[in-house]
């Protein structure tokens, strides 16, 4: 059976929220906070995260820190750890989407 999920988020928002410290430490691990070096790529992260919680139909659980998104060598984003999955991660304007995919 697939899930799916998929979330957007302007890239404003976390913009501002990524200014605070406690906010980043979180939301994100301290290797997707390497990872980013833009707003809109915190965003997209963001973004994935919500979206794999809507995929297993849990609603945001907290930490979000238990939810890692890395990238492999080619850039492609994916979950650590979870090994049926997919993950889809977009920008433009404003707005990062991402859907996620498991099965």
């Amino acid at each position: 059976m697939y899930k799916i999920g998929t979330d957007i988020v302007k890239i404003s928002r976390i913009e501002k929220s990524i200014k605070n410290d406690t906010f980043l430490q979180q939301v994100f691990t301290e290797r997707e906070i390497e990872y980013c070096k833009k707003a809109e790529s915190f965003a997209g992260l963001f973004a994935c995260k919500e979206a794999y919680f809507k995929a297993i139909g849990t609603g945001i659980k907290f930490p979000l820190t238990d939810v890692e998104i890395l990238h492999d060598d080619k850039g492609k984003p994916y979950i650590n750890g979870i090994e049926n999955s997919d993950v889809s991660v977009s920008h433009d304007g404003e707005y990062a989407i991402a859907t996620v995919i498991i099965w």
